[in-house]
């Protein structure tokens, strides 16, 4: 009887460290790695799913930036700071999750993400934005906010924009490897498979991964097909391709292209991958200002 009994303690004993050692992995594979400070003014405003946050810089036409899957407002700091510098006023979206954005409800779709565009151009006065720029995931909120509100915005932006297909298992698995990953070399080369052109991957992008977020945005990508939103609406359209884009095949913004006809402009990056922003920000910004007329003609 006795060693029933202690048989029984040490496998409850044996089961709880288990179960601490499983919660233990599980918080470390579900924490965030804040992203640096995103540039410009923090404003919290009230969207749809609760408090919501936007970086504000410069003055002049709005211009959203909508950053990608997992990833912060951050990442757009060099183009906020050079559309700023040209006349504009940018204003960059923290996805539901990060840096204080509420998640919301767990019912979500893209067109929640549409609807906290709206929100943030309504906290602005803005009637119609003069561009909405979208990086990878993004993109997909930008090409739906423009389906869903067609009149409050003149031009669209896409990065790095994939959404008619996953990527390949080998990049899909690198880029849940770079999100939930833990520390270490093998993570940072899953980064840098996914989204460089080369094998150095910055710091900005080792950090700058929030996991809840990902698993919130990927809810939201299933809950409508990408027919309903492909199109984006009826605005013209700049489309940027990297050219090493591994998550994003070139073929596939070639194709998108072809299918909008003269509503799109498409131009390839050299040595960039998904990640882009960071690999070529000056031809980012180059090719974006050219494609935005000077504020005050339209």
């Amino acid at each position: 009887m006795m060693n029933t009994k202690l048989v029984l303690k040490r496998s409850a004993i044996f089961t709880l460290v288990i179960l601490m050692l499983l919660l233990a992995g599980l918080g470390v594979i579900l924490r965030d790695r804040p992203a640096e400070p995103a540039a410009g003014e923090r404003v919290v405003t009230t969207g749809p799913g609760g408090a919501l946050v936007y970086h504000r810089l410069g003055q002049g036409e709005a211009v959203v930036l909508l950053p990608s899957f997992a990833r912060s407002a951050a990442d757009f700091n060099r183009l906020a700071q050079a559309l700023a510098d040209a006349g504009y006023r940018s204003l960059a979206v923290q996805p539901r999750g990060i840096e204080g954005s509420a998640f919301g409800t767990l019912d979500v779709s893209l067109a929640d993400y549409a609807a906290d565009v709206a929100a943030v151009l309504d906290a602005e006065g803005v009637a119609t934005a003069h561009a909405v720029i979208g990086h990878a995931y993004g993109n997909r909120v930008a090409r739906v906010f423009a389906v869903k509100h067609p009149e409050r915005v003149r031009k669209l932006v896409l990065l790095a924009a994939g959404g008619g297909k996953p990527p390949p298992p080998e990049i899909n698995a690198a880029i849940r490897k770079a999100v939930f990953g833990f520390d270490g070399a093998a993570r940072e080369a899953a980064i840098a498979l996914a989204f460089f052109a080369g094998e150095t991957v910055p710091a900005a992008w080792v950090t700058g991964w929030y996991p809840l977020a990902a698993l919130h945005q990927t809810r939201a990508t299933t809950a409508q097909a990408y027919s309903s939103w492909s199109h984006g609406g009826s605005a013209p359209m700049l489309i940027l391709q990297p050219a090493d884009d591994t998550a994003a095949a070139p073929a596939d913004s070639e194709k998108l292209a072809a299918q909008l006809g003269a509503r799109a402009t498409r131009h390839v990056i050299a040595n960039a991958g998904h990640a882009l922003l960071p690999e070529q920000p000056e031809a980012v910004a180059s090719h974006i200002l050219r494609y935005l007329d000077p504020p005050g003609k339209q």
